[in-house]
């Protein structure tokens, strides 16, 4: 019967729920004594039930909520931010203190020696005469000189006539009165000759108003009267002039002239090298031939004027050559010089300066003759290897050991050596060295100096 009850236990654990009825439709009669184990087998087969039980509770918990009750949203954490941005300023602190503690200890700037090559040669290229043009520009400018004249006396002559058969004189400084009462005075002797009937013997002579300024200007025959002799006549034929009162008036200068002309001439020369340059080809440059300026100008210096006017024409020709033919046969003519002269561990710094002094075509045969100043800065190289090996010579070495073999090298002009910490020694490692370059010998002398954090 304990068997039997067993199976049916089993069976009941898998097996659903209609099946769990069996065991009270087929079970015999037993003892009392059996009626506990079988209840307590029952029992046992109600457990695979319980997951039901469970899951059904979960069902519940999903159930909407009834009572309206809502649990406010939750606020972002803003807070945090105050501690990552404490943690990022340590951070860079830290980083700040130990960056120099891992940089090199020594810097080393190295000058290498430098040459400067000029050579004044004759290049021949590609070239061709340009047309000449003639430009032609005027210009007023105001007159800025300030000048002041004294009152003038007007001159003019007096004509003397003689009516006797015998000469006569009238002595020089014979003041004479016209109809206007203006006395003018002669300015020499009138030896006036005979008359010769019918006409009569006449001289005349120059004379100057008595008193200054405009009322001296007396018209013609203002003076037709007797005077000074017998039978002797006195006219003035023609009008006196030139008497002027006191003025201060403008008047041209030299500058006046020369400022107008340097203006005009630039404002030429920039439009001839506009016309010139039209008629260049692709590739090529110009080089602008020397201008013949015409200067003219419409009052003298000096003269009495509110403004002066020039004019400038200016006749210019020009050449057109091959600009890269110049260049390239600039830097064969100096880099040859340079590798005979300094060898093959110098290189071209930069770039060449080339100054055309002067140009000329040959025969118009398309072909230029130009003479040329070229200038080049050759510098020593100071390679990578040649690095390393300084770095391995000084390395250890005391500052001052360090600083004369680096002079002692053919290709260092100067040095500078800056330790940190006042340490007086190189560090043995190299990797602990720095090397620099620099190409300007003026921010470093030709000597060594050591520079101390904390020293003068």
């Amino acid at each position: 019967m304990h068997t039997n009850t067993l199976e049916e236990t089993e069976l009941t654990d898998n097996t659903s729920e209609p099946q769990q009825e069996q065991p009270e439709t087929t079970a015999s009669p037993e003892p009392e004594e059996a009626q506990p184990e079988t209840q307590e087998q029952e029992v046992t087969a109600l457990v695979p039930i319980e997951p039901e039980v469970i899951e059904g509770e979960v069902i519940e918990l999903e159930q909407p909520d009834t009572a309206g009750d809502h649990l406010p949203p939750r606020q972002k954490p803003y807070w945090l931010l105050i501690p990552f941005t404490i943690l990022l300023c340590l951070e860079f602190i830290a980083a700040s203190i130990l960056f120099p503690l891992l940089a090199p200890t020594a810097t080393v700037t190295i000058i290498p020696v430098e040459r400067t090559i000029t050579r004044t040669t004759t290049i021949r290229v590609s070239g061709r005469e340009l047309l000449p043009l003639t430009l032609m520009q005027s210009l007023s400018a105001p007159a800025t000189g300030k000048q002041h004249q004294d009152p003038t006396r007007a001159a003019g002559t007096i004509t003397f006539y003689n009516g006797l058969l015998a000469s006569q004189t009238i002595a020089g400084g014979t003041v004479l009165t016209g109809s206007d009462g203006v006395q003018v005075i002669t300015d020499q002797p009138a030896i006036i000759p005979a008359a010769n009937p019918p006409f009569e013997g006449q001289v005349t002579v120059t004379a100057h108003a008595v008193v200054p300024g405009q009322q001296g200007n007396i018209p013609a025959y203002d003076i037709n009267q007797a005077c000074c002799a017998s039978s002797v006549l006195a006219k003035n034929t023609s009008a006196f002039t030139g008497g002027a009162a006191a003025r201060d008036f403008l008047a041209v200068r030299r500058t006046d002239i020369n400022t107008t002309v340097t203006s005009l001439l630039l404002t030429l020369s920039q439009s001839e090298n506009a016309a010139l340059q039209a008629q260049l080809h692709p590739g090529e440059a110009l080089i602008t031939l020397s201008c013949t300026p015409t200067v003219l100008s419409n009052q003298k210096i000096g003269d009495a004027a509110k403004q002066v006017t020039v004019t400038v024409s200016e006749t210019c020709g020009g050449i057109a050559y091959a600009a890269h033919e110049v260049y390239a046969g600039a830097m064969q003519v100096l880099t040859s010089q340079a590798g005979s002269s300094l060898g093959a561990n110098y290189a071209l710094l930069g770039d060449l300066q080339v100054s055309i002094i002067h140009a000329t075509i040959i025969n118009r045969q398309g072909r230029a003759n130009l003479v040329v100043q070229v200038t080049g800065t050759w510098v020593y190289q100071i390679t990578p290897a040649i690095q390393q090996d300084l770095l391995h010579l000084i390395a250890g070495k005391t500052k001052q050991q360090a600083g004369a073999m680096l002079l002692q090298f053919p290709g260092i002009a100067g040095a500078q050596i800056t330790l940190r910490g006042g340490n007086q020694t190189l560090p043995l490692d190299s990797k602990a060295i720095r090397i620099l370059v620099q190409y300007n010998p003026d921010q470093i002398q030709m000597h060594v100096s050591v520079l101390i954090p904390g020293e003068g």
